[in-house]
Order: structure tokens, then sequence, then C-alpha cells
């Protein structure tokens, strides 16, 4: 029973110092912000050479009676205008 007791107080000392040293060192590092994605624009936006690209809504379903001419035309990609890459430049950080 002694022995445990002379076997706690060198660990706590112990331990509240190696806190103290924890936290001095703590305030000395300096980290960098990150910019954060904006994730809906993320999950709908490509970047491309001149701006950026998405989806256009089509051909997902109910396309049975158009003709392949119609549906031909449709569910392509499209650029994104001047004002657009604008935003998504800064909504978009790292893409």
């Amino acid at each position: 029973m002694f022995g445990l007791l002379g076997l706690r107080r060198p660990l706590q000392a112990f331990a509240s110092t190696t806190v103290s040293t924890a936290l001095t060192t703590h305030n000395s590092i300096f980290t960098r912000t990150l910019m954060k994605s904006h994730k809906g624009a993320a999950k709908r936006w490509r970047k491309a050479a001149n701006g950026f690209k998405r989806s256009q809504a089509a051909r997902n379903h109910g396309n049975a009676g158009w003709s392949s001419s119609t549906l031909r035309g449709d569910g392509s990609k499209a650029m994104s205008t001047k004002q657009q890459t604008k935003r998504l430049t800064k909504l978009l950080p790292y893409h």
C-alpha cells in the first residue's frame, strides 16, 4: 500500500509539468487559416480552361416519345458566364 502511494506522487508531479509545458508550446504554434470551399458549388461546378462548367438538367428520366435529334441537344455542358466565374473563383478557391 505504501509502495503505491510512493508511485503516485512522482507521476502526478510529472503530469502537471507536462501539461503546463504543453500549454506554453501550444501558444507558440502558428496555424495558417485555410479558406473553405463552398460545398454546394463544388458539387455542381468543375474547373475548365476558361472558367467553370456544369451539367444541364435533362435526359435523366421521361425521355420516351422524344426524337433522338431532340434529345441529342439536351444534357450538354454549360459554361459559366463572366459574372459567375468571378463569383465561383471566390467560392472555390482551390479548384
